[in-house]
């Protein structure tokens, strides 16, 4: 059968069925005026990192892709190319020739190639903080400004694992247009196409911003096309597939995604391909009933904001991630299990937690960085290049673990081991730089030059009765701060603590630890000294039953087999029941042990209830190993490869209103975890606080309310923990708050919270999951007023994630030290009349504010 088109072009059967169909359906008329429109939107999509590193990737694979772009974008005008990740663009800008330069300018000013999104990587949103995120964004849309003149006006976010409300209210603020999201939970995505309701303003709760979003209606690969079918068949594939789009969405504009993971390394050959269907459907566009051309995300965007029609609006995230696409078939087509996804219980929460050690180590990097850039930006220590390469180096490797296999844990073992080297360099060299800063701005008068360093083990090993050591202490944080410090000693070294004055200041060693209280300005430094003293035998306390310990605060009693049972404060309204208990999830595989839809792995969490373990034994071995009168601690084994450590310090207002008063951390040592079963280990506190509701913070910063849902499992009721989480019971006016140093998974569930502290899952074709690391994490824990539940946990997750810093040098005489250098330093005080106080927000005087305070500048 042949069917003469209106150019004469003869098309085989299956077209002519495609035409007659589309024609004389009901729905849609065939016409030359005002037909649908198809947007295919070349792209590839580069993970900074996952099966190879991030160095690798490039050389191996996206130079080629960036190269063959710019060729094949000059062989047609009409062709279109879109790019998200600014670290990758940087290296290849880095070794571009000035022709290569120039032609990349050329096609983003003929509209051909955009840049979208404009991070330096994409960014995972639900284990990522806020100021993280602003970093990375900062480092992507600083280098496009610097090179290209170029704002990006759209967010490209089409593989994190899930999606964070905080993003519609950072990408308004930010001024772009629209956001494009992909993984939202696949009950969702089927409900929005069947409400035409894929594309909605996305609203944020915390403010009145809200910002266009799109979701992709399947994946953003290429529409299945395989390459075996001849021309004429993939065309008729392709138009009955946008014609099936098309119904998802309100306008007569519909976003095809064209490309992949790493796609495009022969660009002219991808685009060839597509060029010949492109050509028969333009050709023929009457007889199919739309045309079809490549985009730009600004082309489509400007094409459906013009398009005269009102959309959806909604809040709320959209966490955790329930998986469909892109699985196979016997997954997604409603054959396997009772839903389109096959499986119901694999929620994408188990990243949440996956390889902590790391996430751990970011955030310490986090917090390094954020110190050197308040003792540089505050003291105008400027233009000094080795701290300048420090920097490029802190704020890169902090942008790069933010990728959404990054600091989430899904990445392989190159890239994986790519990641920790990469923190560690930054680590070292952002150290250094703090430290040469720190000396520099306290001797600048003197004639000697000091190296300090933050390895306190290493230094005080060289601490003799006849020297002293110097420990400067730097608050990174915009606030005065009154906090206690730890110290590590080598062993059989104690020390006594004394203040520039020479006066002893109270201290407190604990094994092989000093605790010490320091008083430091916003944004200053303080100097103390450690001189060499006896050490008194430590006595702990073991054989104890039904007891109970006390900071003249808090109390925590004990039953007669040791376990937590009471909790009694000021701030907790009196006394309330908590019991702890340490427990381990057994997981379910997946029966091909290699499938990310159905099973564990180190993306999804799918506890088997009937196998779950309670670690904890009836008779917990107990030791006191403090007793005042700075720190009261205990200690407990659980296991051969758990204990813990439950440490109070003294309050530091006589009214209790300091988070001394209200929190205890509580240190757990886990692993290396058993390798029989695939598990994940929680800490679960049972409290007399009866509720479903709680609050965790979008990326440290935004309050979310949730709701456990007993209708959906465990899993699906696990949210990201980043900064702090808290309940209050019905009716009550207290609330139980936890705060975490780094991301994990929490759920609360009749007054009972459980955080996820590990996981091991040995897996034999997916060794991601098989982690063998020995976490010391601390957490903080406490009971405080409902009424200031917000505000108490934001100040204090800040001081807990951005603890002050130490440095220290030996020195033979305290003299030395003072004859030539500060022993204080306030910005606010050094600052030239430039930046005079007038200019700055001055401090709080309150050491643990309400609300953080920040430097600001005038307006410009």
């Amino acid at each position: 059968v042949t069917l003469t088109t209106p150019k004469q072009r003869p098309i085989s059967a299956v077209m002519a069925l495609t035409f007659l169909a589309l024609c004389f359906g009901a729905t849609l008329l065939c016409s030359t005026s005002s037909l649908p429109v198809v947007h295919l939107l070349p792209h590839s999509h580069c993970d900074a990192g996952y099966r190879k590193s991030f160095d690798d990737y490039y050389h191996s694979e996206v130079q080629y892709i960036l190269d063959s772009m710019l060729v094949a974008l000059q062989q047609r005008p009409d062709r279109r190319f879109v790019w998200e990740e600014v670290s990758y663009f940087s290296v290849w800008w880095g070794q571009a020739s000035q022709e290569e330069r120039q032609l990349v300018t050329t096609l983003v000013e003929k509209g051909q190639l955009e840049f979208i999104g404009g991070g330096w990587v994409m960014h995972d949103e639900a284990d990522t903080s806020v100021y993280a995120t602003l970093n990375q964004m900062t480092l992507g849309l600083k280098f496009l400004n610097e090179t290209l003149n170029v704002r990006p006006r759209h967010e490209w976010h089409i593989d994190p694992f899930g999606h964070s409300i905080f993003m519609a209210e950072l990408y308004s603020l930010l001024g772009y247009t629209s956001i494009i999201l992909n993984r939202v939970p696949d009950s969702v995505k089927q409900q929005m196409r069947a409400e035409k309701s894929l594309e909605f303003m996305w609203q944020s709760p915390f403010s009145e911003k809200e910002i266009f979003t799109h979701v992709l209606d399947i994946h953003y690969s290429t529409p299945s096309l395989p390459a075996f079918l001849n021309l004429e068949v993939k065309v008729a594939m392709l138009v009955a597939i946008c014609k099936e789009k098309l119904g998802w969405y309100k306008t007569d504009h519909v976003l095809v995604p064209f490309g992949n993971d790493f796609a495009f390394q022969n660009a002219s050959l991808d685009f060839a391909s597509m060029d010949e269907i492109v050509d028969v459907i333009n050709n023929n566009s009457t007889a199919y009933g739309l045309t079809i051309r490549y985009s730009t995300l600004s082309e489509y965007m400007d094409a459906v904001l013009s398009a005269g029609v009102t959309f959806p609006s909604r809040g709320g995230d959209f966490l955790p991630y329930l998986a469909c696409s892109p699985c196979g078939s016997v997954q997604c087509d409603g054959t396997y299990g009772n839903s389109p996804c096959g499986t119901t219980d694999a929620f994408w929460s188990g990243f949440y937690t996956s390889k902590p050690a790391q996430k751990l180590l970011s955030r310490v990097q986090d917090a390094s960085l954020r110190a050197l850039e308040m003792v540089r930006a505050l003291s105008l220590f400027l233009g000094n290049a080795n701290v300048e390469e420090a920097l490029v180096l802190a704020k890169n490797t902090s942008a790069i673990m933010q990728h959404h296999d990054a600091i989430t844990g899904t990445s392989f073992t190159e890239s994986y081991n790519d990641y920790n080297v990469r923190l560690g360099k930054a680590l070292t060299a952002g150290d250094k730089a703090t430290s040469f800063i720190k000396a520099a701005i306290l001797c600048s008068a003197s004639p000697v030059t000091y190296t300090l360093s933050s390895d306190s083990v290493s230094i005080l090993s060289g601490l003799t009765e006849a020297n002293i050591a110097v420990m400067v202490v730097q608050n990174p944080l915009s606030h005065d701060m009154l906090s206690y410090v730890s110290v590590q000693l080598p062993q059989d070294v104690c020390v006594q603590v004394l203040d520039a004055r020479m006066t002893t200041v109270e201290s407190q060693v604990v094994g092989s630890m000093v605790y010490v209280l320091v008083e430091v300005s916003a944004g200053g430094m303080e100097v103390y000294y450690l001189k060499k003293t006896s050490c008194e035998e430590q006595k702990p306390i073991r054989d104890l039953a039904q007891f109970s310990i006390t900071n003249g605060a808090i109390e925590l009693n004990f039953n007669a087999t040791n376990h937590l049972v009471g909790w009694s404060s000021p701030a907790s309204n009196g006394s309330h029941s908590v019991e702890q208990e340490y427990i381990q999830y057994v997981e379910r595989k997946s029966d091909l042990d290699l499938n990310v839809c159905d099973g564990t792995n180190v993306y999804t969490y799918v506890p088997q209830l009937e196998d779950t373990l309670v670690l904890t034994p009836k008779n917990l071995p107990t030791t006191i190993t403090a007793n005042g009168p700075l720190v009261w601690e205990l200690t407990q084994t659980v296991n051969s490869y758990l204990n813990y450590s439950i440490r109070l310090f003294r309050p530091l207002s006589s009214d209790f209103t300091d988070q001394y008063s209200s929190f205890v951390e509580w240190n757990t040592n886990i692993g290396p975890l058993p390798s029989d079963n695939a598990s994940s280990f929680t800490s679960s506190f049972r409290t007399d606080l009866s509720t479903d509701s709680f609050v965790t913070y979008s990326n440290g910063i935004y309050p979310m309310r949730r709701t456990y849902n007993s209708s959906v499992l465990l899993q699906g009721n696990t949210y990201p923990l980043v900064g702090g989480a808290h309940f209050d019971g019905a009716g009550s006016q207290t609330t139980f708050s936890a705060l975490a140093k780094r991301p994990m998974g929490v759920t609360i569930h009749g007054g009972i919270m459980e955080l996820m502290l590990h996981r091991r899952l040995p897996i034999l074709f997916d060794r991601r999951g098989d982690d063998d690391s020995v976490m010391t994490d601390s957490v903080l824990l406490g009971f405080v007023s409902s009424g200031m539940a917000q505000p108490i946990t934001m100040a204090t997750s800040m001081t807990f994630t951005s603890p002050l810093t130490l440095h220290f040098a030996i020195l033979n005489s305290s003299d030395e030290w003072s004859s030539g250098c500060l022993t204080s330093w306030s910005p606010l005080q050094s600052l030239p009349q430039a930046r005079s106080p007038s200019h700055i927000a001055p401090p709080t005087s309150d050491p643990c504010p309400h609300h953080p305070v920040f430097f600001s500048t005038p307006s410009s």
